[in-house]
């Protein structure tokens, strides 16, 4: 199927046919079996270290579902009709928003094995990390995070839902309307997840302060929202049959933008490593020494590697980007990676000197959330037509020009 021979009508249908049973089975099994897992964990004779593994993925998956609904948004911030056939799977993030505010209550109930300045106050900060003001103020940041991922979602797929239901629907629909909340969520994304990566993950560590870990963190995520999308592409071109329709321009058009904040990542990366190195203040250095000497060593250099290394090298060309085998094996390199960075900045603050150990609670963890991110994304799915016809149309027909 060529792109000249894809009609309207064929765009309609495929918007039906999303792989629905297949991936909430998928989910189903991994939620179940992972969610086993972490109640025996918490229940067992020591729970936190499942309540460390909980918080990791909490981290993980929240900022990588926002990141797929912002890519969504700069999208259709900057006109990028290109992404108009994928734009629904990355909006469908915006489902698992509204779970990780029943998620968030999870480390509300695992705080005392979580958060190290419970036991050991910071008078320097005083009144700022104090527990009823620091879970109100984060829940209150994921909150308004997903109301405004609904907002702009809800308003985007509103002209499908009426054409799919038989309505005519205008060319030019509300694109102002929709753009100027593209750009309200893109802000409070910027501000919003600098603000939890400050207080769920640089707060762990006793008097480490860095400027930039805010948006280390939540151009993380963003990386991880791109590299999770880019998966999911490659997966339902061919589950959904979208051969010529998700073609490979915009397979390479995701791939550039995917190598191109692999990059911006490490910039970011350096970019605290090299002020930190030359400022050689012990209240600094002991944030980046510890995970880079001793037994963390191997985390940290695993992490550079799975993250920037590995993806950088093997995306610099054209073909690995369209060829579909590697672009997903490097794609889920990255999703590893990041993982494990979380795992990285977390874990170390936390256990007491202890080195990496990842083994059932961890994967279970993983499995517990993955799975629940699966079944969301199904639920949107369920509900939403998967594909714009009139996006991925005005996609195609620019294609051609």
């Amino acid at each position: 199927m060529t792109t000249a021979t894809v009609s309207r009508s064929d765009l309609a249908q495929k918007a039906r046919q999303a792989p629905v049973a297949r991936f909430a089975l998928l989910g189903a099994i991994a939620a179940i079996l992972g969610g086993i897992v972490l109640v025996l964990g918490l229940r067992g004779a020591h729970p936190e270290r499942t309540w460390w593994a909980y918080h990791a993925n909490f981290m993980f998956w929240v900022g990588l579902a926002q990141g797929m609904v912002v890519f969504a948004a700069t999208q259709k911030l900057a006109k990028g009709h290109w992404s108009g056939v994928i734009i629904r799977f990355a909006e469908a993030g915006a489902a698992f928003t509204t779970v990780a505010l029943v998620l968030f209550i999870g480390l509300i109930i695992g705080r005392q094995y979580i958060f190290t300045w419970i036991h050991e106050p910071r008078p320097e900060i005083g009144w700022w990390l104090t527990s009823k003001w620091f879970f109100v103020r984060n829940g209150a940041i994921l909150v308004i995070l997903s109301w405004l991922s609904w907002r702009f979602v809800r308003h985007d797929t509103a002209p499908d839902v009426r054409e799919l239901g038989g309505e005519t629907v205008a060319r030019t629909d509300d694109a102002a309307r929709i753009s100027r909340e593209a750009a309200f969520l893109i802000l409070a994304f910027a501000f919003g997840y600098s603000l939890l990566g400050y207080d769920l993950i640089m707060s762990l560590s006793t008097r480490w302060v860095s400027n930039l870990f805010g948006a280390f963190y939540f151009m993380g995520s963003f990386l991880a929202g791109l590299m999770m999308l880019s998966v999911l592409s490659i997966v339902l071109r061919g589950t959904m049959g979208l051969a010529g329709i998700y073609t490979s321009r915009q397979q390479h058009d995701l791939g550039k933008l995917c190598f191109g904040f692999t990059v911006f990542w490490a910039y970011l990366m350096w970019s605290q490593f090299l002020v930190i190195w030359y400022g050689n203040l012990p209240e600094e250095t002991y944030f980046i020494f510890y995970r880079l000497v001793g037994v963390w060593r191997p985390v940290g250099i695993a992490v550079f590697l799975l993250v920037f290394l590995i993806p950088f090298i093997g995306l610099l060309g054209v073909k690995p980007k369209l060829f579909t085998p590697t672009m997903v094996g490097f794609a889920l390199v990255s999703l590893a990676g990041i993982w494990l960075e979380r795992y990285l900045e977390i874990i170390p603050a936390i256990n007491h000197g202890a080195g990496p150990a990842i083994g059932v609670p961890e994967i279970g963890t993983t499995l517990f959330f993955g799975g629940l991110f699966f079944l969301s994304w199904i639920w949107f799915a369920r509900r939403y037509p998967i594909i714009s016809p009139r996006l991925a149309a005005d996609a195609l027909e620019r294609e051609q020009h």
